[in-house]
Formats: structure tokens, C-alpha cells, sequence
């Protein structure tokens, strides 16, 4: 026998009677119960259920006044479960500041109180070695509104690893009783459906509706800024990857621009401006909770009056569409005497289609693929193109002296020729790169789809097409 030992667990109806877990097939002689053990957990949330619709549970446990922080999915920033040793009235500190990203302006408050019954049983062989353990644990949990429904998972460890025909022995003896293998429990927010931040199942699809398309892109924007204030709070408080995040955001959504009202776009980026400007540590700020909520009312209904009820393939392909042909317009009139604001607006139109192109490589595939491989080539040509910013050039020349000025002087000239020569450059190049570009471009052929007229949904192409112009 080995030295690791073997897990198994199983979901089970409450009245389950489980047979045949003893005899010679499996070793087990006897099952030897200990005392039942119970205890209540108070569980702590906003009325809205912020902090379980993200997987996280913060309870206290009546019998000890201890608090257990829950948060499996967000290994390793956060523990899978968490349980403070001293016992506390008010939630301690430094769970209440993890708690922040998500209950946001939220008020925490008891929403629910879970009892738990566990029995644990050891199993013994013919000689009363232990082989291992077994428990079993039924949970209900009541709420203001009423009763809800009870569940009892049981979970069985051997000492040593086990073969596969007593394996089987076990896995027979589960299903008979009506239990379920499972990988570890589901968590609470799951059972009692109060998870709703996940993502559309199977990803997107170019015939899913836009408005799913845009929740799943903000709830995956939203999970990913919530990790990164969390490395923020949990390290050494930078917040670099925070900001990166937010960037990303902002990219993204003057990509999706033409498909938001326009009075909400114009919020978010305010706030996502304003809050980049912000010296301060971002997750510290006030500005940055207000952020949230806009991502967290945006990620639920999506604020998209134009294209509302029309399905994901034909709306991307024609914003990818209009995006390149304005890129098209912008570059072709460029030359190398065009002013800075033109090199910048070419900069900028092609970096919302790059992001456009991405956001689009889950629903078209290949198509979006090399459409960003192309536009990625055009991005970085033009990036050299823009002049920096003069404030970013600038330096103190007070106490400097001779030489270093006249260093300082000669950095900067290098800088302008640098520009100049890249504009050049890509001027020259640009009829090549538009050559590689065009057959790549993604074009709109499904038409408009109204929940209301009852036609089939379009075929095969999925919206998108990719041809010559």
C-alpha cells in the first residue's frame, strides 16, 4: 500500500441509507461513529448578496463567535477557506478590507444562517486498524423569507490509496443510494442560485444576443479587476496591475463605443480618465468604488439601445467593418507634413480596432485572428508616429551645466527625428500593409434578427465574411 491516501465525495438526498461500504470486498469491518457535532453560521452579506454572487462567504460561527472567510476560485490571492483563531464581535479588520472590491458601497449585514450537522465515522478492519474515515454532513439553511432546502454532502478518505475494484465498490455502494461523485462541494452562493456572474455557457457565439456578448466581456473585465485589486490589498500595495486593468476598460469600451448610450459611455469615462489621473493608490480612493458600480450595473443589463435584440455576429462584423474603413480613410491621407493630431487620430482609430478585432477572436475564430495579427503590425508602425507629449519631454535645466544642457538639447532633437523619420516610414509603407489587411477585413452578412418575427436564425457563416474588397 502507498502513503498517500484517496478522497472521494458525494452529494446525497438527506434520507439516503448508503449499504455495502463493509465486507470483505472493501476491507471495512465496521464503521465506529463518534458524536454528532452541530454548530450555526450566521452568514454576512449585503441585502443584494454582493459577496455570495461572487463565490465569497463571510460567516460566524455561533458556538465559537469565530469568522471563516470562504473564497474558493480566488486561490491564490485569497484562501479557498480562511477562519480567524480569535473570536470577535465585529468583522476583523483584515477580513473586512478583502471584503471591499466587492460589497463596495454596500452595507454588510446577516442574510442568512446555515446549521450544519456532521457525523464522522472511522473505519476499522478485522484487526480495529483504521483504514480511513467518513463524513457526513447535512447543512440547511434558513433566511427571513423562509426555509430553504437542505443538502448533505459525504465525503470518505482512506489512509492509503485504494484499488480500482474497491474503488468501484465504493462508487456502486454511492449510487445506489442515489449520491452524485463530485470534485468538492458546490459553494453556498451555487446551491442557493445567488451566483449570477458567470459567464454564458459554451462562451460566446456569433448567434447569442449582443447584450450577452457585452455581460460576458464586462463580467470577465470585472473578475479580472477584482483579482488585481486583491493582489493590491494582499501585497505591497501597489497597484500597478489595478491600473493596467483599468486601461484595459477604457480600451474596450471606446472599442464597443457606437453600441452604448451614449450619456453612460460618457460617465465611465470620466470616472476611468479621472481615476488614472489620481496619484494616489486607486483601490484607496472612493473613485475607485464608484467605478465598480458602474462596471457591475453595466455588466447585468447593458446599457446598448442601438443594437438591443440583435444577435452578436452580424453587430461585431459591422463594427469591425466601419472601424477599418475609417482607419483606411484616416491613413491614406496621411503624409509626412500632417499635423501631430492626425498621426494621433490614425494612432487611436487603429488601437480601437486592434481591441475590437480581440474582443471579436472568441466569436469569429480564425477570422478575428489574423485580422488582429494585421492590425497588430499596422498599430506598431504607427505607434513610433505619435509625438510624445512635450510635458514628458521637458527637463529642468537649473543647475545643469553646459554639456548637460546641450545633451539634454540633442536627446530631444533625437526624439522629434526619431518621429519624423517614423512618419516617413510608414507613409511608405502603408499601401503594403493596407494590401495585407483588406483580405482579412470581417464584413456583415446575417441580417438583423427581431425576437418578434418568427424566422429561422441565419446559417453557417455565423455573420461574417472575409473577401477582397
Amino acid at each position: 500500500m502507498g502513503r498517500h491516501g484517496e478522497v472521494l465525495r458525494f452529494e446525497l438526498p438527506l434520507t439516503a441509507v448508503v449499504d455495502g461500504l463493509t465486507g470483505p470486498a472493501t476491507g471495512i469491518h465496521r464503521l465506529i461513529g463518534r458524536p454528532p457535532a452541530e454548530s450555526t453560521a450566521t452568514v454576512i452579506d449585503t441585502v443584494d448578496h454582493r459577496l455570495l454572487s461572487w463565490g465569497v462567504e463571510l460567516s460566524r460561527v455561533a458556538e465559537t463567535g469565530r469568522w471563516t472567510l470562504r473564497a474558493p476560485g480566488w486561490e491564490p490571492v485569497l484562501s479557498a477557506e480562511r477562519t480567524m483563531p480569535q473570536a470577535e464581535e465585529d468583522i476583523p479588520s483584515e477580513l473586512a478590507v478583502l471584503l471591499v472590491p466587492f460589497r463596495r458601497s454596500g452595507i454588510l449585514a446577516p442574510v442568512l444562517e446555515a446549521t450544519s450537522v456532521r457525523r464522522r465515522f472511522a473505519l476499522v478492519d478485522q484487526a480495529g486498524g483504521t483504514l480511513g474515515d467518513l463524513l457526513d454532513e447535512r447543512v440547511r439553511v434558513g433566511q427571513h423569507a423562509g426555509q430553504l432546502p437542505a443538502f448533505r454532502t459525504v465525503t470518505l478518505t482512506t489512509t492509503a490509496p485504494v484499488d480500482a475494484a474497491v474503488r468501484e465498490v465504493f462508487l456502486t455502494a454511492f449510487a445506489d443510494a442515489g449520491g452524485t461523485l463530485i470534485d468538492r462541494p458546490p459553494a453556498l452562493a451555487d446551491r442557493l442560485g445567488l451566483t449570477h456572474s458567470r459567464p454564458a455557457a459554451g462562451g460566446p457565439s456569433p448567434r447569442m444576443p449582443i447584450e450577452d456578448f457585452v455581460a460576458d466581456q464586462l463580467h470577465a473585465r470585472w473578475r479580472r479587476l477584482l483579482r488585481a485589486d486583491l493582489v493590491a490589498r494582499t501585497t505591497d500595495g501597489t497597484d500597478a496591475e489595478l491600473r493596467d486593468g483599468v486601461r484595459s476598460l477604457r480600451q474596450e469600451l471606446a472599442a464597443l463605443a457606437p453600441l452604448f448610450a451614449a450619456d453612460w459611455l460618457a460617465a465611465a469615462e470620466r470616472r476611468l480618465d479621472a481615476a488614472l489621473l489620481d496619484p494616489r493608490p486607486l483601490h484607496r480612493t472612493e473613485r475607485w468604488l464608484r467605478i465598480l458600480d458602474l462596471l457591475a450595473e453595466a455588466a447585468t443589463e447593458p446599457p446598448l439601445p442601438q443594437v438591443s435584440g440583435r444577435l452578436t455576429g452580424p453587430v461585431l462584423a459591422q463594427e469591425l467593418e466601419a472601424i477599418v474603413r475609417t482607419m483606411r480613410d484616416q491613413c491614406h491621407t496621411l503624409d509626412s507634413y500632417s499635423d501631430d493630431a492626425r498621426w494621433a487620430r490614425a494612432d487611436q482609430i487603429a488601437r480601437r480596432a486592434l481591441t475590437l478585432s480581440r474582443l471579436s477572436r472568441r466569436v469569429f475564430g480564425k477570422h478575428a485572428k489574423r485580422l488582429t495579427r494585421r492590425l497588430s503590425a499596422i498599430v506598431a508602425a504607427l505607434d513610433a508616429t505619435v509625438r510624445p507629449d512635450p510635458t514628458a519631454l521637458a527637463r529642468d535645466l537649473h543647475g545643469l551645466t553646459a554639456t548637460e544642457i546641450f545633451e539634454a538639447g540633442r536627446g530631444y532633437e533625437r526624439t522629434m527625428l526619431a518621429v519624423d523619420y517614423a512618419r516617413e516610414q510608414f507613409v511608405r509603407e502603408w499601401p503594403g500593409l493596407w494590401h495585407k489587411l483588406r483580405t482579412r477585413v470581417i464584413r456583415p452578412r446575417a441580417p438583423r434578427y427581431h425576437p418578434s418575427t418568427p424566422t429561422e436564425l441565419p446559417a453557417p457563416a455565423e455573420g461574417m465574411e472575409a473577401r477582397e474588397q
